[in-house]
């Protein structure tokens, strides 16, 4: 678990991936994507749309 403050909110994200080194954590990403996992693709969507105001 890691956890954030940002502004006045707090996120709280639940991974293995905050296990891996941030070289590791690229490269799982890159290679989710080019799989086309679509949880990353919504996540970011998800991301983006936080930030639309």
């Amino acid at each position: 678990m890691k956890e954030y403050k940002t502004g006045n909110s707090t996120v709280i994200v639940h991974s293995p991936l905050w296990a891996l080194s941030d070289a590791e954590q690229e490269r799982w990403v890159k290679e989710e994507t080019e799989k086309g996992t679509v949880v990353l693709a919504e996540i970011r969507k998800a991301i983006k749309d936080c930030y639309k105001r």
